[in-house]
């Protein structure tokens, strides 16, 4: 159910807080603080569960309550047409703090910040080639520095460089051949440089590494990463209001979706996102 126009924020919806550390340096909020506001409640409770909010009519930011908590977990913000995906924010776990933060180029996701330890700061950075993962930078010790650098090819881990004693320089690296450990070497004189190597036998690598796509690793069975039925959020960073994704993946351009949740295999739908509860052709449900 389409609710209408505002002038300002619902106040009654609290945005989650600001996930720290993250190495773009941009602030978008601001653009979902003002500006008109066009709500729409998927659960008909009186109290919008997804807005969006447009600068002379161009959609710049929506908001989306996935749990009807009243609480936003999802923050989208777009490029110049309004449509395409440039930034996204998810609170997965539902308390109120950002988890992970993307970065998209032409609708596709180019680059993601996490938070793996749920402290609202940033300790893991991925970089994205196509839907393979490319480098990837960690903060294990969870003091605000990198201390880890992972470089993939083909979505195939190649080396880790491992900076142990903090001083911003590896002193170990990990080198990987078709995804399984080979050999390790050591700058035991710190000088930044590697001067001494051991060899691993198959039984010391272990098994291969499996290949990392840039939203989890790539199981030759699985369905197109794209698409999901397990509650992820699909690549282009678009989810249904309910937390729901067909199996397509897709959703209506505008966000938003019929009011019981639901969206064509397609992706299509109404114009306005409005829709009959029972999905037939009627008009009930529209504006």
């Amino acid at each position: 159910m389409v609710l209408g126009c505002g002038s300002s924020q619902n106040e009654d919806t609290m945005a989650p807080e600001v996930l720290q550390g993250s190495q773009s340096g941009d602030d978008d909020r601001e653009l979902c603080e003002g500006g008109d506001v066009v709500g729409v409640d998927v659960n008909e409770d009186g109290r919008p569960d997804l807005r969006h909010h447009l600068e002379d009519g161009r959609r710049v930011c929506s908001e989306l309550d996935m749990n009807y908590d009243g609480r936003v977990d999802v923050l989208r913000f777009y490029d110049a047409d309004g449509e395409t995906p440039r930034r996204a924010e998810y609170d997965f776990d539902f308390d109120g703090l950002i988890d992970e933060i993307r970065f998209f180029r032409a609708g596709q996701v180019e680059r993601r910040e996490l938070d793996m330890n749920f402290d609202n700061r940033i300790d893991t950075w991925i970089w994205c080639a196509g839907d393979a993962m490319a480098r990837a930078e960690r903060d294990r010790s969870n003091n605000g520095t990198v201390d880890t650098w992972e470089t993939y090819e083909g979505g195939y881990l190649t080396e880790v460089r491992h900076d142990n004693n903090n001083d911003g320089e590896p002193e170990r690296w990990d080198v990987f051949e078709n995804g399984r450990l080979v050999r390790i070497r050591h700058d035991s004189d710190r000088d930044g440089r590697p001067d001494r190597e051991e060899e691993l036998t198959p039984e010391e690598a272990g098994p291969p590494e499996d290949p990392m796509g840039c939203h989890g690793r790539i199981e030759p069975s699985a369905p197109d990463s794209d698409s999901s039925s397990d509650g992820t959020v699909p690549a282009d960073g678009t989810v249904p209001a309910d937390g729901t994704v067909p199996a397509d993946g897709t959703v209506p351009a505008d966000g938003t979706v019929p009011a019981d949740g639901t969206v064509p295999a397609d992706g299509s739908g109404p114009a306005d996102g409005s829709g009959p509860a029972d999905g037939s052709d009627d008009a009930e449900g529209s504006e």
